[in-house]
């Protein structure tokens, strides 16, 4: 595969949203790939996207992996079947795109671990796109630099106007702070080790039963503290931020551009609704480089099983928090 010109690509899960989305930047923005069968349990659905992208429809997940014309397969079925279907691409040695999480349990997690070892090869690239956005790019390698001195603390907001029905409080932590999870392991070259979650009073705009916003804790293995504050029912937009304080200075994520539009007595800028205005480039660049990856454009692997794994031991850990209130430890 690493020297074919075109990679035929399957997807699992094609009708939601996340799939829809991939689906079109897959037949319009990414290099080197062809669309050739979609899977979803909405049959309708599916046929109307195979007829729309000219590509086949496949009776079953299974059929799809084992089709000889599918080189590798994109996974954007719900978060319980990652696991089970991202065995069977291991299995069936297809090269495999697992939307986050890569699983919803440890065990499950390491039998991923485990399979891809045993296959001997890189086979998994989990999406944890914020890894491809340019400004958190940039932020690393001023924090690789050395100029600002040592991280010492991390401030982040992620803030979605509002969540599907039957969001559970473990939800906030496996569906939103998960990007945090994984932005720091990869930011700070370094484990978290331990985490905390608090409850604030609910917004009325939250589900009964359902803690929003959340405040979320947690120490890296050189003692860096990061915060999360999570809200799933924030109403008046979609907002992501995040300030690394350092020796010297500090880093700030900036502020997406927009028009500052002056109108009668008031001046104001649009804010953005979902997080599909807010990292189009990121989600483009992270699949584009997993294509690169199975052409051989690319010797370095995307986000793998061992960065699955290390993500969900430790939402594991901040769920246990989210029913002790204690300090849970991380231990991968």
């Amino acid at each position: 595969m690493k020297n074919k010109e075109i990679i035929s690509v399957g997807v699992i899960g094609a009708g939601g949203f996340i799939g829809q989305d991939h689906l079109k930047r897959l037949s319009t923005v990414i290099e080197g790939v062809n669309i050739e069968m979609l899977y979803d349990l909405n049959t309708e659905k599916c046929t109307e996207l195979a007829n729309k992208y000219h590509a086949r429809v496949a009776a079953s997940a299974e059929a799809l992996i084992a089709d000889p014309q599918v080189d590798a397969v994109l996974i954007t079925a719900w978060d319980g079947v990652h696991a089970d279907l991202t065995l069977k691409c291991i299995a069936a040695r297809k090269p495999v795109f697992c939307e986050k999480p890569l699983a919803t349990t440890i065990e499950d997690c390491k039998k991923i671990v485990e399979a891809e070892k045993e296959a001997g090869e890189t086979l998994v690239q989990v999406g944890f796109m914020r890894r491809f956005d340019a400004d958190y790019r940039k932020m690393k390698e001023i924090l690789k630099s050395g100029e600002l001195g040592a991280p010492i603390m991390a401030h982040c907001i992620s803030r979605t106007p509002r969540i599907a029905p039957g969001f559970t409080d473990p939800m906030q932590i496996t569906n939103i702070v998960i990007h945090e999870i994984d932005l720091f392991r990869w930011m700070l070259d370094e484990e978290l080790v331990r985490g905390q979650v608090h409850f604030s009073r609910s917004t009325g705009f939250a589900e009964s039963g359902l803690h929003d916003p959340q405040l979320v804790l947690m120490w890296s293995e050189s003692g860096v503290l990061i915060d999360v504050e999570s809200s799933a029912n924030s109403y008046y937009g979609y907002e992501i931020g995040c300030e690394i304080v350092c020796e010297k200075g500090t880093l700030r994520l900036p502020v997406p551009a927009a028009p500052i539009v002056r109108s009668r007595l008031q001046c104001a800028v649009p804010v953005m609704d979902d997080w599909s205005e807010r990292f189009p480039d990121a989600y483009k660049n992270e699949l584009q480089h997993w294509i690169d990856y199975l052409r051989g454009r690319t010797n370095q692997p995307g986000p793998g099983t061992q960065d699955g794994y290390a993500a969900c031991v430790t939402a594991d850990a901040l769920i246990r928090s989210q029913q002790t209130g204690n300090t849970e430890s991380i231990v991968l």
